[in-house]
């Protein structure tokens, strides 16, 4: 397959098989995550291909991992998209997912993700009770408002059933409306906060505890700083505050931890004394002393890993003597001729003494490149005449106008208007007859991004 070529094309792994590659990626291996991401630029029906044979699950669950590179979950998303997701599989990928809605590397497949996840989201009732899964339908559909605009989310929202936990969240986290249930959210972000400090720290790196801070929209910042107030005190157990034992044998030799039989019998041939020093073994009186078990020595068993003694030096072994570090002394090194000048036998004296040396002429000092604004990709778009470069700039004024303000959002767009890499740029006369027809009837700052680009592009294209 071609996709499997592109994947290797770094060398990260030698996947024979697409089923291959499919696997350790399930597993989340290193080299097939970093390998993903370069399926991002891909066309469409070579993402399509990473969809076959039960790839579209193995895609949906690496999309809605946090814990992958953002690279990884890009292309996983957008792979998934690309793949026909639908139903159950479209409305788990827009709940784990949807936060990459941001992201203008998604391209097109970003205003499916919304408009589609969100009604299939909302028909298998995702998030509809107060959870960490209402919270994250609550991220995504926040996302999802730079994408489609929020008169269009809100639209798509208004479909929710009444009483559904994530729609509520998601127009609270747009300013739309009131947090319905705020006791339950914050009952629930204490016992969250709670469990994930009470969590061992390899339950954590495996992913077994509950994530934190989860992932919830900006406004419900407050309720997650309540939640970590309330469980200060709660810590994990820590393996060092178990009984200690002392000494290097107390704990290798499982014999003080009284899991193993009787003591090994003595080697053949070991001191007498030794055996007549030991005090005798005795046992209950009611009892007949056992005769002594020979076990063959190959040192302590302790659950499985054997222990042995540290090895001994060996008495045959002659020492070589003793190394005395001294002052180094390195021998004089002559100075090496300096390229580019003759020597002093073929000089010619001058009348006027001894030539000054030449100084080379430093290079020009580079200068950096002017940072791209947040209308930048956007106005790419518009001049590439890409189909959906309009709505996407629209909603774009739109967040930054819900951020900052409408006359600061419009400052804006008129400074990277004035970027010199827009000079000469015509915008393409469709693009133009778009941005006065999406402009009717819109919210306020789509009409005055619409009077502004008219403005500025109508004259430059004249």
């Amino acid at each position: 397959m071609a996709v499997l070529a592109t994947l290797k094309k770094d060398r990260l792994g030698e996947w024979t098989t697409l089923a291959e590659f499919l696997a350790d990626l399930r597993r989340r291996e290193t080299n097939s995550v970093a390998a993903l991401a370069l399926a991002l630029s891909l066309p469409p029906e070579e993402q399509r291909e990473l969809a076959h044979g039960g790839g579209l699950a193995v895609l949906v669950e690496v999309a809605c991992d946090l814990r992958l590179p953002k690279g990884s979950r890009l292309a996983a998303a957008r792979c998934a998209v690309e793949a026909g997701a639908s139903g159950e599989t479209l409305a788990a990928l827009f709940v784990g997912a949807g936060d990459l809605a941001t992201d203008p590397r998604l391209g097109a497949a970003a205003k499916k993700l919304v408009e589609s996840g969100l009604a299939a989201a909302l028909a298998q009732r995702a998030g509809a009770e107060v959870s960490l899964e209402a919270g994250a339908f609550a991220r995504a559909a926040h996302a999802g408002a730079s994408a489609v605009g929020q008169a269009r989310l809100k639209e798509l929202i208004a479909a929710a059933p009444k009483g559904h936990a994530g729609a509520a969240a998601a127009l609270f986290s747009l300013g739309a409306a009131e947090l319905g249930e705020r006791e339950r959210w914050a009952k629930l972000l204490q016992q969250t906060c709670s469990a994930h400090r009470s969590a061992p720290g390899a339950a954590k790196r495996l992913g077994l505890a509950p994530p934190w801070p989860p992932n919830l929209p900006d406004a419900f910042a407050p309720l997650v700083q309540e939640a970590e107030k309330a469980a200060a005190g709660v810590t994990a157990p820590d393996a060092a505050a178990a009984p200690v034992r002392t000494g290097p044998r107390a704990s290798a030799s499982p014999r003080a931890s009284g899991r193993l039989g009787p003591p090994l019998a003595a080697r053949p041939g070991g001191s007498a004394a030794a055996h007549a020093a030991a005090p005798p073994r005795t046992g209950p009186a009611s009892l007949p002393a056992e005769p002594a078990q020979v076990l063959p020595r190959t040192g302590p068993t302790e659950v499985g890993r054997k222990v042995l003694a540290p090895i001994k030096p060996s008495l045959f072994r002659r020492p070589r003597g003793t190394l005395v570090e001294g002052p180094v002394k390195l021998p004089p090194k002559p100075m090496p001729p300096v390229a580019g000048r003759a020597p002093e036998s073929a000089q010619t004296p001058s009348a006027l003494g001894p030539l000054p040396p030449e100084v080379p002429e430093p290079r020009p000092i580079r200068r950096a490149a002017v940072a791209a604004g947040p209308f930048a990709q956007r106005l790419q778009s518009l001049f590439d005449d890409r189909p959906e470069a309009v709505e996407r700039l629209y909603a774009a004024m739109e967040a930054r106008a819900a951020v900052s303000g409408l006359p600061a959002a419009l400052e804006e767009l008129d400074r990277e208007l004035s970027q010199p890499r827009w000079k000469g740029r015509r915008a393409p006369p469709g693009q133009l007859e778009r941005l006065a027809a999406a402009a009717r009837a819109q919210p306020e700052p789509w009409t005055a991004a619409a009077g502004l680009l008219l403005t500025r592009l109508r004259i430059e294209g004249a």
